[in-house]
Formats: structure tokens, sequence, C-alpha cells
């Protein structure tokens, strides 16, 4: 029984390895017509007009990465302390009823999320911090982090739990308390844990459309401050998509795929070099 679920379990991974890599190269190839163009470079700029037959994806580029970068730190923050807390008291009813909501909050669609920001955290905004504001980068990032949070914490959370296994022996010979424990010995034998789940988490923000093509404006402009709109890759692709089929602008957004896709791949390729990195040292 045990034999047949491992072929099993060989045989999904390399089902699923091979459509990851398929894709790879399917996108690979539709990008391989815009390599031969000798205005390759028009396309990493930060213009996009398709009257004026410019196509840059850099703007769209940046937004991704700087909503992205908020959203990670603003979940790291919450994920951090709302896991610490759980942990530090497991046996309150109140660490229990936040660990079930944080699982909760992993079941909600992404669009339900951005459905409700729309009649909450942007009136917010808008009558509190600034008056008068849009849909932007701010209100996208906050959201955002919402959608990490659950992933984030529950790999802090299983991963003290399970240092805690491994070093409890340690804690009794000691007689340390159980905060001293946590501080002295999980959190110091838990750095690379904790650094995979941000890059866990920043390669399922990157890869987020629905709540930044409704919360972030999608305006094509360099933004200046929190408050102003702007455009992911990933909202880039469904826009484009959804008005376009022919024109060198729907081919360009295989190329935007194609950036996205090695991003994530890279990101999840630093987790093996972070891991090994730190247990040498």
């Amino acid at each position: 029984m045990n034999s047949l679920f491992s072929k099993a379990l060989y045989v999904i991974t390399f089902i699923s390895s091979a459509l990851v890599f398929s894709i790879f190269l399917i996108l690979a190839y539709l990008c391989f017509d815009l390599f031969s163009l000798n205005d390759f470079s028009n396309f990493f700029s930060f213009t996009w007009n398709v009257q004026e037959e410019k196509y840059g994806i850099l703007l769209a580029l940046f937004g991704s990465f700087f909503i992205s970068f908020i959203a990670v730190v603003l979940a790291f923050i919450f994920s951090f302390s709302l896991s610490s807390l759980i942990y530090l008291n497991e046996q309150n009813i109140i660490s229990i009823f936040l660990e079930k909501t944080i699982l909760l909050m992993a079941a909600v669609p992404t669009v339900i999320y951005a459905f409700a920001a729309l009649f909450t955290f942007f009136p917010f905004i808008s009558s509190n911090i600034k008056e008068g504001a849009s849909l932007s980068i701010l209100l996208a990032s906050l959201v955002l982090s919402l959608i990490l949070i659950p992933t984030m914490s529950l790999i802090f959370l299983n991963t003290f739990r399970l240092k805690k296994r491994r070093f409890e022996k340690t804690c009794l010979t000691l007689a340390l308390s159980h905060d001293e424990f946590f501080f002295k010995f999980i959190l110091r034998n838990s750095s690379s844990e904790i650094l995979s789940g941000i890059i866990l988490s920043s390669a399922r923000a990157l890869g987020d459309t629905m709540i930044v093509l409704m919360l972030a404006g999608n305006a094509l402009s360099f933004p200046e401050s929190l408050f102003d709109s702007g455009r992911s890759l990933s909202s880039h692709i469904a826009l484009i998509f959804a008005n376009d089929y022919e024109s060198m602008a729907f081919k360009a957004i295989f190329l935007c795929a194609f950036l996205l896709l090695c991003s994530n791949f890279f990101l999840l390729l630093s987790i093996k070099y972070i891991k090994r990195r730190i247990i040498i040292v």
C-alpha cells in the first residue's frame, strides 16, 4: 500500500512539473517573435501608448514589485505578531479563536476581499486619511496583505510548533520559561523557515490579479505616492487580453506573463539557496 502511494506521488509530481515546464516553454515560444524584432528595447521602457506603437511594460513591472513589497511588509508585521501571540498563549480561548479565523481567511475568495474593500477601506481612506482619494496602490496593498496573512501566519505557527518539539527537552533541562524558550531557541532556529514564508508570500502577491485589478486604479503612470494609481503585470495581462487579440499590444502580454513566471521561479529557487546558506553558516 505504501509503495503504491509513493508511486502515485511520483506520478503526480512528474505531471505537475511537466505542466509547469510546458507553460514556461509555451510562453517562451510565444515571446520568440518579440525577441526577433529590431526594436525589442521598446518593450523595456516606461511608455505604453498603443497609438504611438509604444509597448513598454516597465511601469507594470515596477507596479507589481512596489505593491507586492508593501503588502508583504504589512503581512509580515501582522503575521509574525499573530503567530507569536497564538503560540505563546496556545491554551487561551482567544488564541484558538484567532487561529480558526486565520484558517477561515484562507478560504475566502480574493474577489470577496476586493469587493468588501470598495465599501469599507476605500470610503475610510477617502474620508479620514486623504480627502478625495481614489483607487490607489495603498488600498490594493492593504487588501493584498490580508490575503498573505493566512499563508505567512500558518507557516510561522507550524514552524514554531515543530521547533518546540525539537528543543523541548533542552527547555526542560535549562529550566527556561515558556517565553524565554521561544525567544532564545525557537526564533533563533527558525530564520530559514521565516524567510521561506516571506518568499512564498511574495510569489503569491506577485501573481494576484483580482485585488490589484479592482483596487489599484490601473493607471499606466509612475506613482509619486501611495495614494496614486498603479498597475501590475497580472492586471495588465487581464486588461489587454480582455480588449485585444491581434495587435502587438496583445503579443506584449506574453512577455509580461513570461517575466511574471520567471520572477516567481527565481523567488522559489531562492528558498533552496537560503536554507542551504543558513545551514552552512
